[in-house]
Formats: structure tokens, sequence, C-alpha cells
């Protein structure tokens, strides 16, 4: 009896399995129909196709909004990620900027020590070269003074006014960055005078129109995103799941009703249908559904088989039990006579004794 339980379990599993697969050709039936009917009504299961085309509209406008809703994130992390690289391409010309305007910077501080500057440009200068000039210029001064002279302390004092002398030299450099990013941005780097000025005044119009170029593009984006974000309602993600679960959920209704219409819609055409008619795809999913109902009925007889065989089983063995019942029923008959027997037997004796031991009736005589 195991056996036949572990087979019919085993046969059980396959059905569900064909009955999976059964649910899935019914839909993907019903599916494939409903293209069809658009273009040439069967007028077969109307009911069943009127309530996949109403669900199928809904599940459309959920996919539509899911999708849009995907799209919009997706635009703004691309914005987000090109704002980010746009940003970091700005934050890289920090170290040829400050190269460039130290080099404008330069040809400025040179001009301005020589007073070859043009005069709007010298007002611009003297807030910013004035004092490091006039402390560059004392402290050499006071050198030659000192090397002038003879003796160890003075040795030691020209020393230290060197060591001043080169440290203040070293403090133009940040001078040098802020006097050229200055005139940069005034644009009057043409105006200053120098040979070397011209490949400058090229590279730093070429540096500005690549930064122009970026910060245009980054204000793009920015503009973008903002514009974004003025049309969000409430979180994205909140807004993504949401419709998420409205859409599984509509998928799941759409390939409910679309089942329900290709089973009703098989029932009515499996035995009239045709390629002519339906078309040859639609006729291979009846061709599959059709083959896995036989399956099924298959194994349903089989399992009806076996479990039948498992009712003849008990059904001998409850036969075999009242047999041996009947056995032990008859054994217990046969005591039971053999006891009635001696009983009888016993009584038969006792009457016997009890007829030997009562007086004998004495006869009468006769004259």
């Amino acid at each position: 009896m195991g056996i036949f339980q572990a087979d019919i379990l085993q046969k059980q599993k396959e059905i569900e399995s064909h009955r999976s697969d059964l649910y899935t050709l019914y839909a993907e039936f019903g599916f494939s129909m409903a293209l069809i009917e658009q273009i040439t009504p069967l007028g077969f299961a109307t009911v069943e196709l009127d309530r996949f085309v109403e669900v199928d509209t809904k599940y459309e406008e959920a996919s539509q909004t899911y999708a849009r809703i995907q799209g919009f994130i997706s635009q703004m992390e691309d914005r987000s990620r090109k704002i980010q690289q746009i940003e970091a391409d700005i934050r890289a010309l920090n170290g040829p900027r400050k190269k460039l305007h130290s080099r404008l910077g330069a040809i400025a501080y040179e001009a301005f020590g020589s007073e070859t500057l043009p005069d709007y440009l010298q007002q611009t200068c003297t807030p910013l070269f004035a004092d490091h000039q006039t402390m560059v210029r004392e402290l050499q001064d006071s050198l030659q003074r000192c090397k002038a002279q003879k003796g160890p302390i003075n040795t030691l004092r020209c020393s230290y006014l060197n060591l001043s002398l080169q440290h203040t030299r070293k403090q133009v450099v940040p001078l040098l960055i802020k006097a050229g990013s200055i005139l940069a941005k005034l644009g009057c780097e043409a105006d200053l005078p120098g040979l070397g000025k011209q490949s400058l005044v090229a590279e730093l119009a070429q540096f500005k129109k690549k930064e122009q170029a970026l910060q245009q593009e980054l204000d793009i984006h920015h503009s973008a995103v903002a514009k974004l974000r003025t049309q969000e309602k409430e979180s994205l993600k909140n807004q993504l799941e949401t419709s998420r679960i409205q859409f599984r959920e509509m998928e799941k209704q759409r390939t409910k009703v679309s089942n329900l219409y290709g089973k009703a819609l098989y029932e009515k055409l499996q035995q009239k249908a045709s390629s002519q008619q339906i078309g040859s795809a639609s006729m291979a999913l009846m061709e599959q559904i059709s083959l896995h109902l036989r399956r099924v009925d298959r194994l349903e007889d089989e399992i009806l088989g076996l479990q039948n065989q498992m009712k003849v089983e008990e059904l001998e063995a409850q036969i075999e039990l009242e047999n041996q019942k009947i056995r032990h029923l008859r054994t217990q008959i046969e005591q039971s006579n053999k006891q009635i027997s001696q009983v009888e037997l016993s009584i038969a004796r006792k009457r016997e004794k009890i007829t030997s031991l009562q007086p004998r009736v004495a006869l009468p005589d006769h004259e």
C-alpha cells in the first residue's frame, strides 16, 4: 500500500505541473486570440473577452505609469551623474587655472616693477604688488649693505636677511595667482606688456572657452533637475514602489482573465478551430493544451486505478480478517458442542443413578 501511495503522490505532482503549464498556455492562448479579435471578431466567449479587454486597458495604464516613473528616475539619475562628472571636470581645472593665473600675474608683477603697465592696470596692481615689492627692495638693500661690512656678527645678519628675502620672494606666488585671477576676470591680459604674453593670451582664451562650456553644460543639467523636481508630488522611490505594486497586481489580474478567456475559448473551439481561422501560432497553443489535458486525464485514470487497487487490497485484508473471525467462531462452536455433549452425558448418567436409587414399586397380589 505504501508503494501505491508513493506512486499516487508522484502522479499528483505531475498533474500539478501540467495544470501550471495549462494555466500559462490558456493565458497565452487568450492573449493571442485577443489580438485576433481586434482584427476578425469570432463571437466566442464574449463575456470573458470583454472582461479581458477591461483589465488589459488598466494593465496598460499601470504599465505606462510605471515606465514613466522609471524613466523619470532614470533621467534624474543620469542628470545627477552628469552633474557629478562635470563638477569633477571643473575641479580638475583648478590646477591649470592657477598655473595660467600665476604666469599672468608674473608678467604683471614684472611690468609693475618696471612701471610699464597701463595706468588703469597700474592702479589695479598697486594694492597687490606695492607692499611686496617695497619689502623685497628693502631686504635687498639691507642685504647689500650688510655684505659690504665685515665681521662674524654681520655674517649672521646677512644670513638672516638672505633667508628673509627668500621667504618674502616665495610669498609672491599666491599674490601672482590672485593678481592673475583678477586680471583674467577683467579680461585685460592683452593689455599687458611683454613678449611672452601672446601664447599665454591664447592659452587663457582656450581655457576660458573650455571652462565656460563646462559651466554652461552644468547649468543646463541643474536647470533640468530643478524642473524635474518641481514635478514631484512625493518621493520618487515611494511613487515607484506604489506604481510597481499596482503594475504587478494588474499583471496578475491580466494573466488571470486571459487564462479564463483562453480556457472558455478553447472549450468552444477545440473541435472546430483551424489555422486559417485563428492562425498557426494559436493552433499550436491549442495542440499543446490538448496534449497536457490528455496527460492529466491519463494520470487521473492511473491514480483512480491505483486507488482502486488500494481499495481492493484493503477489502481483501478485511475479508481475511473476517474469515479469521469465522474460523475462530467455528472453533468456539466445536468446543461448545463438545462441552454440551459432555454436559448431556453427565445429565444422562445422573438420571440413571437417580433411577437406580429410587425404591421399586411393589406389585399387587392376585387372588
